[in-house]
């Protein structure tokens, strides 16, 4: 007599591949936790986890991109944030890459990026305010 359990048989079918029980984690809404209770290191690897599984992949790089400006690592937020904006044209990412050129120092590609982001979004008046402080720094120089 064949008498198998319906534990068997599934033992047998993860053993050979048959099914999968592997049950995908949803990164980024575990990076949304870690970010609300500041846990920037391990929302960013949350968040990369997320892009690489194509979750909410433009908003998984724009995420870790602020999670790196708000640990000052404006080079990485960069490269985050243009990543975001290979896949989805959102103002917010160019509004925040002219914030990161601005802590850089680089205020003429500061400028550049915030009048891209004005020109998506031309009610946005924290562009238009960025844009103006710029101007009148880049005019006293």
């Amino acid at each position: 007599m064949y008498l198998i359990s319906i534990l068997e048989i599934l033992r047998l079918l993860i053993t050979y591949k048959i099914i999968s029980l592997e049950v995908k984690m949803n990164y980024f809404n575990e990076g949304n936790k870690l970010y609300n209770t500041q846990d920037y290191l391990r929302a960013i690897d949350c968040y990369k986890k997320s892009a690489t599984q194509k979750q909410n992949e433009a908003c998984s790089y724009y995420n870790a991109g602020v999670c790196f400006i708000k640990l000052k690592e404006f080079d990485k937020a960069i490269t985050m944030l243009k990543n975001a904006l290979t896949i989805q044209n959102e103002s917010k990412y160019y509004f925040n890459l002219g914030y990161c050129y601005t802590m850089k120092n680089k205020l003429n590609k500061a400028l550049q990026f915030f009048n891209v982001a004005w020109a998506i979004s031309n009610d946005d008046t924290d562009c238009e305010k960025a844009i103006n402080l710029i101007l009148t720094k880049l005019s006293k120089n």
